[in-house]
């Protein structure tokens, strides 16, 4: 697949190289020399066929012809654009990396990019969200001609093409193997091509100054969202927050794809004028309509509009988080969303969710105690101070795919169990206790129904903690850490933590110290186990009041030297406001020391010959003795 790529690539430029070269071959006063060069009118720059990329390393400015104002703006994006693409592009590493050798700033590029991101994700075992990113690439593709026929009627809009063609492929390239930032890029570049779909018709009928003017307005609002796209996942890479499952791409830039579509609905209302009154009165319209703060600015003024913009998005995310956990903390309706979820895969006994379930309303209360000596924090900061937990835990064991999970190979009894957990505020703490069995994640009806449970509480809109517990063979066992039961303690805590602080709000107030000093104490061993358990305490006191905890594999880091660790961190769950929902398959001496009978829910596998994991109809559900 790839070699008939790397073929029809070669094969391209070759052409162009060829048809560029032509017409100095042909006689001087010939008719073909004229049609020549009518039809090279727009060819490429003979530079750009040896090196493709060269606009990107190159500085360019636009020919004085057609300068206006408006064309003035989309260079300055396109300029801050191209800045910005070159440290993206070396930041990137391994697979996140766009091999400039293989690809080109065009939207066929673009096109062979997603097929070959495409073809190769094939081989591995696909999730649900990435199977909908891809489906939503191909989307954009099937739409991405209608942004180069827009480009072009613009002065020097064969170079604007090679700058959002060659952005795009660096960005979706970095996107693709982070699953939550490609579902959410790929819907927003769908909604944004899907704008330019309903105006390009207009374009054919209406080639005025005035339409030209604001197709470039319109492009410099989307040339200004790819590169804060680019600044945002390069903020993500610094905090080491890319395989986050709570960024929500989309929601972040919202504002910015709506305020493109009201771009384009511009450009429709002025071809829908059939008299100079009436394009008066569209003109005076587009005058009052807010433009982004940063548009056209440079030097100076550009940095003051940026931290206008900065500050106007802090406080807007500010307020968005407030109201949600304003939201969510009403009557436990997100964990009443969540059982009936539950009761429906009982009902259906088939993984057939239909249309769109995601919740109405959202998030949570900021609750804190009112010490007089609060520090202003920035939940940015507090992801730089904490970045090296990553090295601590995988981010792969955070969720898991859960497409796997089928819900015959769980008893009704069970679903039943746990949707009545889910629904009584009274219960912090639930243990499923599954049978002990050899199986791969995948094929472990256990573990899958604790990613089902993840998935189905963040469809809900409940905020999740989660980890899948495993002890990991070769791995090196850090200073401190005798035993790899001991590691995977650690690992658990520091994931835990991790996701707390990605929860925070954007800014806020606490007497709790979140510096960098006591974030580097913490350094992956055993040893500083106390210092994690207070640190989870504080954390916890400036989490929503609704919060769901899901750990998978809790028996695997048992042993005599761990129990004494594990009592003290189910001890601090319960003493917090955290649900806590474990599974295991195999008994837990911790949690069978610490959690009373009704938290105890024990299934017992009559016969397991059929499969290793098999859980056949005999199956019983019972609460302990």
């Amino acid at each position: 697949m790839a070699d008939a790529i790397d073929d029809v690539r070669e094969s391209r430029r070759l052409v162009r190289m060829y048809s560029n070269d032509i017409e100095g071959r042909l006689p001087h006063d010939s008719n073909s020399q004229v049609l020549s060069q009518v039809l090279g009118h727009n060819r490429t720059d003979p530079r750009d066929l040896a090196n493709p990329w060269r606009i990107f390393f190159e500085s360019w400015e636009p020919s004085e012809n057609e300068k206006n104002p408006i064309t003035d703006v989309i260079t300055v994006e396109s300029n801050k654009l191209r800045e910005k693409w070159a440290p993206f592009l070396r930041a990137g590493s391994g697979d996140d990396r766009l091999d400039l050798g293989r690809s080109e700033p065009t939207i066929e590029g673009v096109v062979e990019l997603v097929k070959e991101v495409a073809a190769s994700s094939k081989s591995k075992r696909e999730n649900s969200r990435r199977g909908k990113a891809m489906k939503m690439f191909h989307k954009f593709c099937g739409t991405i001609d209608s942004h180069k026929s827009m480009l072009e009627i613009i002065p020097e809009g064969s170079e604007y093409v090679s700058i959002f063609a060659g952005t795009l492929n660096v960005i979706i390239q970095a996107s693709v193997n982070h699953e939550r930032i490609a579902e959410g890029l790929s819907e927003a570049l769908c909604r944004i091509s899907e704008h330019a779909i309903e105006c390009r018709s207009e374009l054919q009928l209406f080639r005025t100054r005035a339409m030209m003017e604001l197709v470039a307005d319109f492009y410099a609002h989307i040339f200004v969202f790819l590169s804060d796209t680019m600044d945002w996942i390069t903020e993500k890479r610094r905090r080491r927050l890319l395989d986050s499952f709570n960024e929500n791409f989309y929601q972040k830039f919202e504002n910015q794809v709506e305020m493109i579509r009201r771009k384009s609905d511009m450009i429709r209302n002025l071809a829908a004028q059939s008299s100079r009154a009436e394009q008066r009165v569209t003109r005076q319209t587009v005058e009052e309509i807010a433009q982004d703060v940063r548009l056209g600015l440079t030097g100076q003024e550009r940095r003051h509009a940026e931290m206008v913009y900065i500050a106007e998005k802090i406080e807007r995310e500010l307020s968005e988080g407030k109201r949600e956990r304003e939201l969510l903390r009403e009557d436990g309706e997100h964990f009443k969303q969540l059982a009936d979820r539950l009761i429906t895969m009982l009902q259906d006994k088939a993984m057939v969710w239909i249309g769109d379930m995601r919740a109405t309303n959202g998030a949570l209360p900021f609750s804190r105690t009112g010490t007089p000596d609060l520090v202003e924090w920035m939940s940015e900061e507090v992801a730089l101070n904490s970045k090296h937990f990553e090295d601590y835990f995988y981010r792969d064991r955070v969720r898991l795919p859960s497409d796997s999970f089928n819900p015959a190979k769980i008893s009704p009894e069970a679903l039943r169990h746990l949707g009545e957990w889910l629904q009584d505020k009274s219960s912090r703490i639930l243990w499923l206790e599954g049978p002990p069995i050899e199986a791969d994640d995948f094929e472990n009806p256990i573990t899958m129904l604790a990613n089902k449970v993840i998935e189905l509480a963040d469809i809900s809109r409940i905020p999740v903690l989660s980890y899948c517990c495993e002890l990991r063979r070769r791995e090196r066992l850090r200073p401190g850490n005798d035993t790899r039961e001991a590691q995977s303690c650690v690992t658990l805590v520091c994931a835990l933590l991790r996701q707390m602080i990605e929860l925070l709000l954007p800014q806020f107030d606490t007497s709790v110290d979140l510096s960098a000093n006591r974030f580097r104490q913490i350094d992956g061993s055993i040893m500083c186990w106390s210092q994690m358990l207070n640190l989870f305490r504080d954390l916890v006191s400036l989490m929503p009041d609704t919060i769901l905890c899901v750990i998978d594999g809790f028996q695997w880091l048992d042993d005599g030297s761990t129990v004494p660790y594990l009592e003290e961190l189910i001890q601090t769950i319960r003493g917090s406001r955290i649900r806590c929902l474990f599974t295991t398959t195999g008994r837990s001496a911790s949690l069978r020391k610490q959690l009373q009978s009704p938290e105890i829910i024990a299934i017992e596998a009559v016969d397991t010959k059929g499969a290793l994991w098999g859980l056949d109809r005999n199956n019983s559900w019972a609460m302990p003795g």
